[in-house]
């Protein structure tokens, strides 16, 4: 993933698209995320997904390690490792194999089959490749961990629309945003066989949170713009996804116990557009990426010093549990909350 803080200034500006909004004041902008009140005590659902994401976290980051072309073994080692788990979990993996420069590499995917509206798909994705150099425990084992965390819970899940997870190969240099990207190949493969996605999540770098002033950063030019205080969850996409902004966003700010904020961007914003979601734009899907802001906040993106260790595991779980209910929403499960009117056109008719 590359750097995402431009979501915060549109937020903060009020920007859903080109021409920015009127500009609230400062203070009251930066009271939103800046005076955290206490976080009520993790439940035992979240304690157990916290626990998950600290030893799948473990698995990728700490036993396999580093993971990409460079590192060709240890990358098919943990579709190995992933595939194993998915399967434990009761599901067929389908594993979408391409050969780049002469290494094998693997999208992997597995299905919950919906409904009355089984043909319409919600992809929900994250890379399981790291940066060269880096065992990647935040970018990007945190957001694959939140994935198998989410796919466990919704197996067998009674749904309208088919919930489908997807863990991809190559999103990181030399192969973002090319030809070779995982997501972009596993995109295009969804546009040729002619199916139907509706949205798609993906999970990028979710474990690094903090209270402490100063703990968000932002470019130069931003100065005083973004909050201070890293300790949300940010929700980006594109002019044409913002229904599916403010469905993530708000369900997240309102049914789960973290912090959540969005904005939808014009595609001209080159930072809202790195990671997968921006893949799925390519075909014309609503996507958005859920994030931590990455480097805009984790000072040890892509360096050696990414490891399991220092993540926020507690925090993460709070928010895999309010993405099951924003899930739950898109895909008309029986359990899902009342419907948010600003996103009522993804919502199962």
């Amino acid at each position: 993933m590359r750097r995402s803080a431009w979501l915060l200034i549109a937020t903060l500006c009020g920007c859903t698209g080109a021409t920015p909004g009127p500009r609230a004041p400062k203070a009251k902008a930066q009271a939103r995320v800046e005076a955290p009140e206490a976080l009520r005590s993790l439940t035992a659902r979240e304690r157990s997904i916290a626990g998950e994401l600290r030893a799948d976290v473990a698995e990728l980051a700490g036993k396999i390690g580093e993971r990409n072309t460079e590192e060709k073994w240890e990358l098919a080692s943990a579709a190995d490792w992933l595939v194993e788990a998915l399967e434990k979990a009761g599901y067929a993996v389908q594993r979408d194999g391409h050969e780049i420069d002469g290494v094998a590499v693997q999208n992997l995917a597995v299905e919950v089959r919906g409904g009355r509206a089984a043909s319409e798909v919600v992809i929900v994705g994250a890379h399981y490749d790291s940066a060269r150099g880096s065992p990647g425990a935040n970018d990007n084992a945190s957001g694959v961990a939140a994935v198998l965390a989410l796919a466990r819970r919704y197996k067998g899940a009674a749904i309208d629309r088919s919930l489908r997870f997807v863990l991809f190969a190559n999103e990181e240099p030399p192969h973002f945003q090319t030809a070779t990207m995982g997501s972009l190949l596993y995109a295009r493969g969804v546009a040729a066989r002619g199916e139907k996605v509706v949205a798609m999540l993906s999970l990028e770098s979710i474990g690094v949170f903090s209270d402490a002033a100063g703990s968000q950063r932002a470019p130069k030019a931003l100065d005083g713009k973004v909050p201070t205080v890293g300790n949300f969850a940010a929700v980006v996409g594109n002019t044409e996804s913002k229904a599916l902004v403010d469905l993530v966003a708000d369900g997240l700010a309102v049914r789960g116990s973290l912090p959540a904020i969005g904005a939808a961007l014009p595609q001209e914003v080159p930072e809202a557009g790195w990671s997968d979601h921006w893949s799925f734009w390519k075909i014309g899907v609503p996507a958005v990426m859920i994030t931590d802001t990455a480097p805009f906040r984790d000072s040890h993106y892509h360096r050696p010093t990414d490891t399991p260790e220092r993540l926020d595991y507690d925090r993460a779980a709070r928010l895999v549990v309010g993405l099951e209910s924003v899930i739950a929403e898109l895909v008309g499960e029986a359990t899902s909350l009342a419907p948010d009117k600003k996103s009522k056109d993804l919502l199962v008719p």
